[in-house]
């Protein structure tokens, strides 16, 4: 791990479809747990809803179609929580079919992006669903490899954005 470049660090990715989505009877449903609810954000969904609601309703952004990526940090709420709302507060889910989610691994080295095994990320305040087939062409593209689920659920990096893109794709 010593004298990595930043290119050099390690990358975890999913792609989430729409939350009309779901996993076929046939797939073994394989949930990431919300680890660190109750930890790192509520895992009260009431509490969770009016706390998202307030951050939003306060960055008073204009739902914009020409949202094509967003920033956005992966700090624990209490640090991080307004701020988020500024980068998922102006997306309009309208026409935005699946959301590709990138972020770093603090506790797992890879040499290639890591993707989930999960087949649902879970949240507080509601599931969302992970697109199966693009995951199932990432990999096949040699770029990218499995991280085992309890990898996936001790990182927080990705988890932090779940509940925003779930209350912003399912209200």
């Amino acid at each position: 791990k010593r004298g990595l470049l930043p290119s050099q660090t390690r990358n975890r990715a999913t792609a989430i479809e729409s939350p009309s989505f779901l996993p076929s009877p046939t797939t073994m449903e394989r949930v990431r747990r919300a680890s660190h609810a109750g930890s790192w954000y509520t895992n009260n969904a009431s509490k969770l809803e009016d706390e998202l609601d307030g951050w939003l309703s306060a960055a008073a952004l204009t739902k914009s179609p020409d949202v094509r990526a967003v920033i956005a940090p992966h700090a624990g709420y209490s640090y991080s929580g307004r701020c988020a709302a500024y980068a998922f507060g102006n997306i309009d889910p309208t026409n935005i079919s699946r959301v590709f989610l990138l972020g770093p691994s603090h506790h797992y080295y890879t040499p290639k992006c890591a993707l989930s095994r999960a087949t649902v990320y879970s949240t507080p305040i509601g599931d969302l669903p992970v697109d199966l087939e693009v995951i199932e062409e990432l990999k096949a593209t040699g770029k990218f490899e499995f991280m085992d689920l309890n990898v996936d659920e001790a990182e927080h990096s990705m988890e932090m954005h779940l509940p925003y893109l779930s209350k912003v794709f399912q209200g």
